[in-house]
């Protein structure tokens, strides 16, 4: 009988110790609200060659896109912003920062491959009129998307270094960013904002960095109004807790290229 007993609690234990653990899988398949949309994008920054500024770099942009014109649909799904530093600590760091963007890594480097091995290219980047002095590569997470995003738009960008508290991740973040994103929408909002994670190294030691940008230069000032007369008491920006960000960095951004 003892065994009979003994059988039973040995059963009975091992079907307690399934169910909690199903309960605990359960509980962390569920722990997150929202799945992260992700892109890639890759980041330049660097001089002017001598002589050289803004208007010679967007003459030879326009030299690129007619070559990548010809590669068939390996350049299709980038996008391409060309950047000049605002409000910065240090307008000295660098003169630009062009940005690619790209759907997925596979889209990304199936063009790197045609950029570095194509005898045109090669030429073309030997015309470039500026010297890259820092370029990295990073995944980003979109929590919200701007009013508009065209090949025309002169746009507004704020990127800034944002550090997580002990026992916050970048996934609870995202899930209070993104309900507060929605709130904000609903409330007139027309900013687009992602959670960027660099995969290269950087003179940074922030965990992550944060992209908020508008389709025009003065719809950031319209939305920093909407943000501080609306947003900033309301339970959704309240629960954007254990984090922050510093060190911000703005600039003006040209729209030379939209994904097809």
């Amino acid at each position: 009988m003892y065994l009979i007993n003994g059988e039973i609690m040995r059963i009975l234990l091992l079907f307690v110790f399934i169910f909690n653990f199903n309960l605990i899988g359960q509980e962390s398949e569920n722990s997150y609200k929202y799945e992260p949309e992700s892109n890639k994008a890759e980041y330049f920054f660097g001089k002017f060659n001598r002589g050289k500024d803004l208007s010679d770099l967007m003459d030879w942009y326009d030299d690129f896109a007619d070559w990548s014109d010809d590669q068939g649909d390996i350049w299709d799904s980038m996008t391409v912003g060309i950047a000049r530093p605002q409000y910065s600590n240090d307008l000295s760091s660098h003169d630009f920062m062009w940005i690619n963007t790209w759907p997925d890594p596979t889209s990304q480097f199936r063009a790197l491959e045609n950029w570095v091995t194509d005898e045109d290219a090669v030429e073309l980047f030997a015309d470039i009129p500026i010297t890259n002095t820092a370029v990295v590569d990073t995944w980003q997470w979109v929590i919200s998307e701007p009013r508009a995003l065209e090949a025309s738009s002169v746009m507004y960008a704020v990127y800034s270094e944002c550090f997580l508290e002990e026992d916050v991740n970048l996934r609870m973040v995202y899930d209070d960013y993104v309900d507060f994103a929605k709130f904000a929408q609903e409330n007139g909002d027309t900013v687009g904002r992602k959670l960027i994670v660099p995969t290269t190294q950087t003179n940074s030691d922030a965990d992550f960095h944060r992209l908020m940008y508008t389709s025009s230069v003065s719809e950031m000032g319209v939305n920093a109004d909407l943000f501080w007369d609306k947003l900033s008491e309301s339970e959704a920006a309240q629960n954007l807790q254990g984090w922050e960000c510093r060190n911000a960095v703005s600039y003006i951004v040209y729209g030379m290229r939209v994904a097809e």
